[in-house]
Order: structure tokens, then sequence, then C-alpha cells
């Protein structure tokens, strides 16, 4: 892996300071060559990119595409088209006495900005913050992980070509290239990785006072319910299993269910784990998940054994998989079931292709379950029921909620994408992206005839000067009058009954 000299990140942040204090990237027009060539980059690339990810994570073509660079090119293509609209200043409401000011907001970049990625998703969870600061008008210095080093390199050699090598700078190497990156001073960092991390970051950050986004992670669980259709649900879970071996940090990390409902479910999952197993001839047999070409390994061999330890420490019981292959770095999509709350499981995110399944009495408990524990990133409920999805949703926090699906609210356009608590602070995705690496810059041109008005601010203070300016500028919390009182609840119960009517005759 190509690693950048510690004695070049001062340099490079040099320039890319210079760069922003000289003004170039705040016209719309330089952003959106930048954010075209940021397109171009990710779509001459598909295959070096694919061919990398398959290096670094043996992960199949197919998903590269559907996950990484399809949604990027959709991402990229929106921002390009609104950037414009983004950015414009934005005339504000305001009181009658001011409006003669012009109060606007002017959406101005940060500054100079720090983006540090992570292996997982190096593509787009290392671009899209950078198309963030690119579209704000920002300078960036950009970090990819170094767990995926064929990805880093190539995206160090394709970085400068595409875009303004003075604007734009990609760093690095690994632990030691991130200390010396954190000493700086930035006007934003945008990290993506573990909690444990974060932290770190974090903590730099708030040396300079700088503002910080965190992608974290963390335990995101699934409820199934009764009422779900268990074909349908046993598919989309295991699929987030199968999935980048369930490196993923929206990964459902564990089940609950009922005890009544549980042999079902599980009988449900093993159907659907079967039929990942590709057939390995036209004859039709199975091959088992360590064999097969469409099923990512394991990032590292630190990982690797993270994740075999976790199911040599489990309590519970492998209902199916379990299979390993050190020298491929694969382990097989395992389902484990009774286990407890306090197993090795349930102590910190799985991050890899383990389902644990739990039981409890009632979706009051799992509720509860879920509320006692750090807010997960994201949290499914699979119900038909709308009654239980709002007791849910109602009840917990979480970073995103999904009814009956998995994952995908991370490429829905126009949803937001971030934690809360534990999992991060911060989103972005859309106008998001924009939005967190622009500042509301506030602004008013108070012309010199509203002096007049204004003048009575001034010393020597006196009860006819106070009682001017709070003509032309005080206010009032008003109380409800008697007469509201008394006919707001007959004329409630009067639209209650109009509405009715309107309902039944539309029938």
């Amino acid at each position: 892996m190509l690693e950048t000299s510690v004695d070049n990140i001062q340099k490079a942040y040099d320039t890319v300071t210079e760069t922003f204090l000289s003004g170039k990237t705040r016209p719309i027009a330089w952003r959106k060559h930048q954010i075209k060539q940021l397109g171009f980059l990710v779509q001459d690339n598909e295959d070096a990119f694919c061919a990398a990810l398959e290096k670094d994570l043996g992960r199949p073509h197919f998903e590269t595409i559907t996950a990484e660079i399809n949604p990027m090119k959709a991402e990229i293509n929106d921002v390009h088209d609104h950037v414009a609209h983004w950015a414009k200043p934005t005339r504000v409401k305001t009181s009658p006495t001011w409006m003669a000011a012009k109060p606007t907001i002017y959406h101005e970049p940060k500054g100079i900005v720090l983006v540090i990625g992570t292996w997982n998703y190096p593509i787009t969870l290392l671009l899209t913050p950078l198309l963030g600061a690119i579209s704000a008008g920002c300078t960036a210095l950009v970090k990819p992980a170094e767990q995926a080093p064929h990805t880093s390199d190539l995206l160090a050699s394709l970085l400068p070509k595409y875009l303004d090598p003075t604007s734009f700078i990609c760093i690095t190497g690994g632990l030691e290239q991130s200390s010396a990156l954190l000493k700086l001073r930035f006007d934003h960092v945008f990290y993506t990785g573990s909690g444990n991390v974060g932290r770190i970051v974090a903590k730099a950050a708030a040396e300079h006072l700088t503002p910080v986004t965190l992608e974290l992670g963390g335990k995101s669980p699934a409820i199934v319910l009764e009422d779900a259709n268990l074909d349908v649900v046993a598919k989309r879970i295991v699929w987030a299993k199968f999935v980048n071996a369930g490196q993923i940090c929206i990964s459902v990390d564990y089940v609950l269910t009922t005890p009544a409902l549980e042999p079902k479910l599980l009988a449900a999952l093993k159907r659907a784990l079967a039929a990942l197993s590709a057939p390995s001839s036209s004859s039709g047999s199975s091959t088992s998940l360590l064999q097969n070409p469409n099923y990512s390994r394991i990032v590292n061999a630190n990982h690797f054994k993270r994740v075999c330890a976790l199911l040599d420490a489990t309590k519970g019981e492998v209902v199916v998989g379990g299979g390993k292959d050190e020298k491929e770095r694969k382990v097989e999509v395992t389902i484990v079931r009774n286990v407890k709350e306090d197993d090795a499981l349930m102590k910190d995110e799985i991050f890899g292709p383990i389902l644990p399944v739990l039981t409890l009495p009632s979706l009051e408990a799992m509720t509860r379950f879920i509320q006692a524990r750090e807010t997960p990133l994201a949290l499914y409920v699979f119900t038909s029921s709308r009654a239980s999805r709002d007791y849910v949703f109602e009840r917990t926090r979480s970073g995103s909620f999904m009814q009956n699906d998995v994952l995908v609210q991370f490429m829905i356009p126009g949803l937001p994408f971030g934690g809360t608590g534990q999992a991060g602070y911060g989103n972005y995705h859309g106008r998001r992206t924009f939005d967190t690496f622009s500042h509301e810059r506030a602004s008013a041109s108070v012309p010199t005839w509203m002096e007049p008005v204004l003048a009575s601010r001034y010393p020597p203070y006196s009860p006819g000067k106070l009682k001017f300016l709070l003509l032309a500028t005080g206010s009032v919390i008003r109380r409800p009058s008697m007469l509201k009182k008394l006919v707001g609840a007959p004329l409630s119960v009067l639209l209650a009954v109009l509405s009715a009517i309107v309902v039944y005759l539309r029938r």
C-alpha cells in the first residue's frame, strides 16, 4: 500500500488552505465542474474499483456496482443538479420592523475539511462526504482506509487526475498518518468507522473546537412478530448477513422474536440461507458459502480472528453455519439460537456474518430490551401491523427505522443517513451532504433612514424610550381568550361531525 510521508502532510494542508483562502473554490461553476469530474472518476474506473474490492474483500462485482458505484453516481447527479439552488442566499421571514434590513442567510463553505473513510464500503463512505465538501465550496484532505489497501491506492492515484490537485489531496497510510492529520486544525472533520476511534477523533477535534460528523455503528436489532411474512423476512435478514459477509454498519446485529415463533423463523432462515448457496454446476448441487464466489471474505486476519473468537465464545446453539476457512478468511453465515443477553455475541457490534436469535415473551419486553441498550444505528421491525410498528417507533431511538426490509435506507434518495447517541451524530446524503460542510452565515443591512426608529436604544434610558422600543419590537405571549375557550370545544365537536359526514358520503 502507498503511504504518504508524514512530512508531506503539513505541506498538503498548507496547499489546500492557501487554495481555500484564494477564493478559488467559491464559484458555483467551478464546483459543478469538480462534481462532474468526481462522477467521471467513478464511472470511468468501474472495472478498476471492482477489481480492487475483489482483492481487498473478495467482494463480487455485482455487489460493488449495486451497493457502491451506482448509488455514488446517483448521489453525484443529484448534487450536481441542485447545488446552484442550495447555495443561493435565502431571504428569511421576519417581523415588519426588520423587513427593511433584508435579513438573509448565506450558505458559506466551512473551509478546510478532513474526511476519513472506512474499509467496508471504501468508495461511497469516502467520496460521498468529499462530494459534500466540493459542493459546499470547501477544500479537503481525504484519507482512505488502510485496511482496504488496493482501493486506497486506486483512490490515491485517481483523485489528482480528475480533481483539482491543489484543492483536494489524498493522504494514505495508517495510524501514523491519521495521528498527524488529527493534530491539524480543520474547519470540519467527517469520520466513518468504529466508536472507539470515533472518540479519539472527537477528542482531537475538540482541541481546536472543530465540528465533527461521526458515522459510527452499534448493535442494530430486528424484531420479528407473528404477523410477518416469514419467508420474505428470512430472505431479507439472511441477505443482510450475506452481503459483504455482514460487514455493514447497518446490518442486522441480532434478532428478537417470541418463543412460539422462533421454530418457524429458524426454519425459514435455514431455507433462505440454503438458497444463497449457488449451484456449483449444471447438476444443481450446492456448495458451501466458503467456496461460493459470490460471498465476500473477512477484511483481514485480525478481523477474521475476532469473528471466530465470538463464535468460539458463544454459549448459544449454532443452528446452521459455523464453517471457517482461515486461508480464504471466510466465515459462513451462522445462525445461533438460545442466546442470552450476557452472551459474548451481545457485548459489542458483531460486524460479521453471525446472527444471534433471542426470544422474549412480548413486544413490550422486546422494546424494553432495546431501550436498555445503546442507541442503534438502525432498527428493523417485521410486522404487517401499523399499531405494532408505531409501538416500537414511538418508544425507541435509532439512526434509522425500517419496517419489513433491511439496508435499503442507505440507498433511498431523499433520506438522511446518520446516527444518534452512541451511533454517532450528524447526517448526510443529498441536500444534507451540502449542509454538513456549509455554514449558515446570517446577514442583514440596516438602512440609515431607520435611525429615527432605532434611536431610542441609545442612552440615556428613559421610560418613554422603552415604551417606544417595545411598541416597535416588543412581543407578548398571548393567553387564550374566554371566547375561544367557550367556542373552542363545541367547534371541535362540530368539525369532527362534519369530517365524519364527509367520509361517509365518499364511501
